[in-house]
């Protein structure tokens, strides 16, 4: 079983470079005719995103509207949302500063310049899961098909037309697995740094993620402690750790300051319980909205209807909180705490009362999380059913590495299960696999190469076999 990782992806650094230089060094590694079809690829992958900065959606969504409005005001009134944006703390801060920081690079607010950032992120995820799918397989289609899928696949492209939060961590995550394996083939505890700060990143961008990052410290304090002994082990955590903390301690400081309690990125996680543990609506999102809509205004509307979506749903919740607060004489609970404990009750009375129905909530949140993709190319029928099929195949080659290269495969379960348990426990939808799909299709690719290739040689062992002589 091959539990060795590569420890070098170029060139060596301590002898002269090979023939034609380090673009020769590259070219042999890779293949002319490959690296010809992946500029092909990467450019008509910028070109379909680029459209999208153009023609943007001409209905974002409550959550762009605020990364919107959160970007701006960090670069218009340097606060963090204003003194008009509700629970600003509610939002995960690592894309408006992104976006904010472009704004500062280019002079001015303007969508155009946001977007154009992601596009660049977007396309540079193109190469990231040809990185990925070349480490991960031996057959020479893998790279091209993950290439491909990658700078195909339609919900990366339409999150391009808005200012959301996946788009950065599109690239931060399979970033920072790819860093993760290459320092562990090193020796210098420095190594483990670029991991460390773009998981770190990673959280900042998506909170769900600091889970994700701790077990990749756990997962390197075991993996350094069987390869390198126990000193060396924990001087490489205590390193991963350190740079994991970088981007999100700033933040954490300025939440203390700005709110009174230690809350290291976001405090969504109250309404997210509240939202993922209501049985009645199925733990979904518009459902809960078109409930609380319906309970404190006596308005019916269709959860997939237009207009809902038009509806604000901060004083929705914000009436929750205040009627919590008020039934059990709480008032100095915050919202998101305040729908914290209702989300906690839930659980507490769902589990015990009807324990088979909140478990088979929780699979049919997996199974939307994972069943389609953000927009409507992938939430129609044939969509849908493509994406299943990417995820399929997906899962296969990842038990195929479990058995072949387990601790490559332990790296990439990391995230897709962590964030699936994540979405199983509060809100799970189809934008929650987005990031993770950055690992799940070089995995599709894997697993469509080999198959192709394990097909490709049984016929031409079958072939042998007919033509020769008895």
């Amino acid at each position: 079983m091959n539990e060795t990782l590569a420890t070098d992806s170029g060139p060596s650094a301590d002898g002269p470079p090979p023939a034609g230089g380090r673009m020769g060094a590259i070219a042999a590694k890779y293949g002319r005719a490959s690296l010809i079809i992946l500029a092909v690829i990467v450019l008509l992958g910028f070109g379909l995103r680029m459209e999208k900065v153009v023609n943007p959606l001409a209905q974002p969504g409550d959550d762009a509207l605020a990364y919107r409005a959160l970007a701006e005001s960090l670069y218009e009134d340097k606060s963090y949302g204003g003194p008009d944006f509700d629970t600003p703390s509610d939002w995960s801060p690592g894309a408006p500063l992104i976006y904010a920081g472009a704004y500062y690079l280019t002079g001015g607010v303007r969508d155009g310049v946001a977007r154009g950032v992601e596009a660049l992120f977007g396309t540079a995820a193109i190469l990231l899961a040809y990185l990925l799918a070349f480490r991960l397989s031996r057959r020479r289609a893998a790279p091209l098909i993950a290439a491909a899928l990658v700078a195909f696949y339609p919900p990366f492209i339409h999150s391009t037309g808005a200012l959301m939060s996946e788009p950065p961590a599109i690239f931060t995550l399979p970033a920072a697995v790819l860093c993760f394996w290459w320092a562990d083939g090193r020796e210098n505890w420095w190594a483990w740094i670029p991991a460390g700060l773009l998981l770190g990143l990673t959280a900042l961008i998506r909170p769900e993620y600091m889970v994700v990052a701790a077990l990749f410290a756990l997962f390197l304090l075991i993996r350094a402690w069987m390869k390198r002994g126990p000193r060396q082990a924990v001087v490489a955590t205590i390193a991963m750790g350190l740079a994991i903390l970088v981007p999100i301690v700033p933040w954490t400081i300025r939440n203390h300051n700005d709110l009174g309690r230690w809350v290291p990125i976001s405090t969504g996680s109250g309404k997210a319980l509240f939202v993922g543990s209501n049985l009645p609506a199925d733990g979904d999102y518009k459902r809960v909205k078109a409930q609380l809509l319906e309970e404190q205004r006596g308005i019916t509307l269709a959860p997939d209807s237009a207009e809902l979506e038009k509806v604000d749903p901060v004083p929705l919740f914000d009436e929750a909180a205040r009627q919590y607060r008020i039934e059990n004489d709480l008032p100095d609970l915050t919202r998101d705490q305040a729908l914290g404990r209702l989300g906690k009750e839930n659980l507490r009375d769902y589990l015990t009362e009807q324990p088979l129905d909140y478990i088979g909530m929780s699979f049919r949140k997996v199974w939307r999380m994972w069943g389609s993709g953000v927009g409507e190319a992938m939430s129609s029928p044939l969509g849908a059913l493509i994406q299943k099929l990417l995820v399929l195949a997906g899962l296969i080659a990842l038990g195929w590495l479990g058995w072949k290269r387990r601790w490559e495969a332990i790296a990439l379960a990391i995230p897709i299960l962590t964030v699936t348990a994540v979405g199983a426990a509060t809100l799970a939808p189809a934008r929650r696999n987005e990031i993770l799909m950055t690992l799940v299709l070089p995995l599709a690719a894997v697993a469509l190469a080999e198959a192709a290739g394990w097909i490709r040689e049984r016929s031409r062992t079958d072939s042998g076999s007919t033509g020769a002589p008895t």
